[in-house]
């Protein structure tokens, strides 16, 4: 294994230094017993914070883990790997090496995007392997500034323009408000071994042509570019909080959440609000803050002001969005995973969020007001296979109070049963035949009238939020 001059951490003690240790005392003061994976590629600023990271917790060393992911994107990609192997080994700090394969990257997907998206999957999963607390990226000011650059570029929104965050879910960028000029200071005076990507000089990628050819340029012009937009960057984080808090406070008042776990906002409140907050009670709604692309952004703002009663927009995250009559609801799709159970009299059933039960009814005939509580004759149903299922297209049945035979799909329609109810109602069959339209009407094959002489009592309780 090839051998490199690793200075010794513990010299670093210098005005620059001592700035970010204030820094790390700061944003790291509610986190002294957890454990952080630092992400080291094997470059300046990656190993900058690496050696500072040793030198901050120079007694309690085992709470940090490296990690390197190879994208195998260049073919002297192993050399890195190797790099930062020696300096897990000589620092004596856990190593996790990852891989990506350039193979999986899809047609049309940029090369950029899915180094990215690799590159945090990676994190993330020996993140949960390791039992970490947190991933520690080498982030700093410049990147700021060409991310903001980029999302501008985009045509982005609010939150675009706040660029990067110092912490994110479990993520922590503690060099973010400094320079690279200003890490590089360090780096040099301690003579900190680096590996030198040969791509960053390729301006085919375009954060290297902003970094290259446009920040470099004007900072030469504007010397306090960096800390300019770095401060607009984070005057736009405290009006995004700020956004936040109000359309929170908006969503608290004027929200529900339905049996289906569906949330409901009133529309018409809703529409007092100017379009931009719409679009944020859906970012928030459907945990999309920070994520929506230009195209995203648009569709969702058309979305609202056409505002067609039953148009469906589908969101990323996996969340669907329905305009209803008087509400506007969102929900997170969920796979189905029962189709059907076999049903017997005496015992109790769960399915999709309910409990079934058929009993036999020695009272006196009562008739109940809930929907979901029902008398049918019990021996229409006797030695019948007794099953409940979903309804799907094409089931018909003979509504109780109706001639003649009626489309499920019909009867949920002018019930105004939306979209999201529609996926979750149930039928239970008799040898097939369809006896009741669960919550709804019953067949009227199984009415109860003056030649009755046993009686079975359906009902449906809701157990829970699905």
């Amino acid at each position: 294994m090839e051998k490199y001059n690793l200075p010794d951490y513990r010299m670093i003690d210098d005005l620059y230094s001592d700035h970010i240790f204030d820094h790390f005392d700061n944003i790291l003061k509610n986190k002294k017993k957890d454990k952080f994976l630092v992400s080291v590629s094997g470059g300046s600023d990656s190993v900058l914070l690496l050696f500072l990271f040793v030198k901050y917790f120079e007694k309690d060393n085992d709470r940090i883990i490296i990690v390197h992911v190879n994208h195998h994107l260049r073919d002297d990609s192993d050399v890195d790997e190797n790099f930062v192997s020696i300096l897990g080994k000589e620092l004596r700090i856990e190593t996790h090496v990852g891989h990506l394969d350039p193979n999986t990257i899809s047609k049309g997907q940029s090369v950029e995007a899915w180094a990215r998206e690799g590159r945090y999957d990676c994190l993330k999963n020996t993140l949960f392997s390791t039992n970490a607390n947190w991933i520690v990226t080498a982030h700093h000011a410049n990147d700021q500034v060409e991310t903001i650059l980029m999302n501008i570029s985009k045509k982005t929104g609010l939150f675009g323009l706040g660029g990067i965050k110092e912490v994110n879910n479990n993520i922590i960028r503690p060099l973010l408000p400094f320079s690279k000029s200003y890490l590089m200071k360090i780096i040099k005076q301690y003579s900190i071994p680096h590996m030198i990507d040969s791509t960053n000089s390729d301006n085919s990628h375009y954060r290297n042509f902003l970094r290259n050819n446009i920040i470099k340029n004007w900072e030469e012009i504007e010397t306090s570019l960096i800390d300019g937009i770095k401060m607009t960057a984070n005057n736009f984080q405290d009006w995004q909080e700020s956004m936040i808090f109000f359309v929170n406070c908006f969503i608290e008042k004027n929200s529900c959440t339905n049996v289906d776990g569906s949330i409901a906002i009133d529309k018409k409140e809703l529409k007092n609000l100017p379009v931009s907050a719409r679009v944020c009670v859906f970012q928030l709604l459907t945990k999309s803050i920070g994520i929506l692309r230009k195209s995203d952004y648009g569709n969702i703002k058309l979305f609202f002001i056409r505002d067609s009663i039953g148009d469906i927009y589908h969101a990323k995250n996996n969340y669907v969005i329905l305009n209803d009559r008087k509400q506007i609801i969102i929900k997170k799709k969920k796979s189905i995973k029962t189709n059907q159970l076999e049903l017997m009299f005496g015992k109790n059933y769960t399915f999709d969020g309910y409990e079934y039960s058929m009993k036999n009814y020695i009272k006196k005939i009562s008739f109940s007001d809930d929907s979901n509580d029902e008398l049918v004759d019990f021996d229409f149903l006797k030695n019948k296979k007794l099953v409940l299922r979903y309804w799907k297209p094409g089931d018909r049945f003979k509504p109780l109070g109706m001639n003649g035979t009626q489309k499920i799909s019909d009867l949920l329609i002018n019930g105004k049963v939306n979209m999201f109810e529609k996926e979750h109602q149930t039928v239970i069959t008799a040898d097939d035949q369809i006896i009741w339209v669960c919550g709804h009407r019953i067949d009227r094959s199984v009415r109860i009238n003056n030649n009755t002489k046993n009686i079975t009592r359906i009902t449906r309780v809701l157990n829970k939020v699905i």
